[in-house]
């Protein structure tokens, strides 16, 4: 008999511990999980406190509604058709669902619907457990609007480039078919050539890039780079396409820094052809070294650059449907200055960069 009782205080404090364990189980799930039961006909017979936040209703309005009472209009019904033909079936049923709040907002889950059996194998309910994908889904929305953004910007700014490009060529063919070719012509059609494709080639660039560091796949490559020859190559780069004055005032030593080449050289890329396009004959360069900074000065001739802010933020022009007042170059540049932590800043007619010689410790 003392066994007996024995035992069964044994079964009593086992059960205990697993109810134990099955409460906060529970308690785990109400509060990071969203959690309904329905009946087998689909109506809601509980509710939790995530449910009821999630949705805007308070759990005595969902008690006794179907539950398509949170439905959104834009999900397909073959995926409801779906959903019911597996959990009739005893299996579960696993999917991104968008629902519609009590206000009319929406929200994204990925839900699990799960036949709950009785002890003859035959469905009695249906528990849902569902994982709140709002935030994820509007930051994959939010970046495809942005990337189709630019594919449609890039695909306005590609029109004039291209009939350049077929235009001169079409003058080029004319002329070396011409009885007496005028050489002086052609290259002046070719230097238009030129021009317009290194502008498509800039414009690829910019766009590859901004779309790698929006995905985050941009594989950041540290080395140095020798400043000085960096604008040399620049210099030479663009030397017969702009008839301007450029003037470099730089140290005599090599100046030295620790970056992304391809990065750096873009970002100088823009800020110089931007100098060549924007100004009236010359443009001055210095190079001035201070401490552990590089300071990077681009000074012009040409108008001063207004509204200093509003240059760099070519994103929120998008998001708002207005016609960019800057090109997307100057957007790129200030990705790739906030990336490194460098400073840039506009005083009148001078673009000012302030590097470091070192990255900082996040990019190492």
């Amino acid at each position: 008999m003392s066994e007996d009782i024995n035992k069964l205080k044994e079964e009593i404090e086992k059960l205990k511990k697993e109810n134990n364990y099955l409460r906060q189980y529970k308690e785990a799930l109400d509060k990071t999980t969203i959690i309904s039961k329905t009946d087998i006909n689909g109506i809601i017979t509980d509710a939790n406190k995530m449910f009821e936040k999630i949705s805007g209703y308070k759990k005595e309005e969902l008690i006794g509604q179907p539950h398509n009472i949170v439905r959104h209009p834009d999900m397909p019904k073959a995926v409801f058709k779906k959903m019911w033909d597996t959990i009739k079936k005893g299996k579960i049923f696993r999917g991104v669902i968008k629902n519609r709040k009590k206000d009319g907002g929406e929200y994204y889950v990925l839900a699990n619907i799960i036949p709950i059996k009785d002890e003859k194998d035959e469905i009695k309910e249906f528990i849902a457990i569902r994982q709140d994908l709002t935030k994820r889904m509007q930051l994959q929305k939010e970046q495809e609007n942005f990337i189709n953004n630019l594919l449609e910007y890039f695909l306005k700014k590609l029109k004039n480039p291209a009939f350049s490009i077929n235009k001169y060529s079409a003058l080029i063919e004319k002329e070396l078919n011409s009885p007496s070719p005028d050489i002086n012509r052609i290259k002046i059609y070719n230097i238009h050539l030129r021009k317009n494709g290194l502008n498509i080639q800039r414009m690829v660039d910019i766009l590859k890039t901004l779309i790698d560091l929006k995905n985050k796949k941009a594989k950041i490559q540290i080395e140095p780079l020798n400043v000085p020859k960096l604008l040399s190559f620049l210099f030479r780069k663009y030397k017969n396409i702009y008839n301007k004055k450029i003037s470099f005032k730089m140290p005599s030593k090599e100046i030295i820094i620790n970056t992304d080449k391809k990065l750096f050289t873009l970002l100088m890329d823009i800020l110089y052809l931007n100098a060549l396009k924007f100004s009236k004959e010359k443009i001055e360069i210095k190079i001035v070294p201070k401490n552990e900074k590089i300071y990077i000065i681009i000074e012009t001739d040409g108008e001063e650059i207004k509204e200093k802010i509003k240059i760099f933020d070519f994103f929120n022009q998008l998001k708002s449907n207005k016609d960019p007042k800057s090109g997307m170059g100057m957007f790129l540049v200030n990705k790739i200055v906030n990336l490194f932590e460098y400073k840039i800043k506009i005083e009148g007619k001078k673009v000012i960069l302030e590097i470091s010689k070192m990255p900082p410790k996040k990019l190492l």
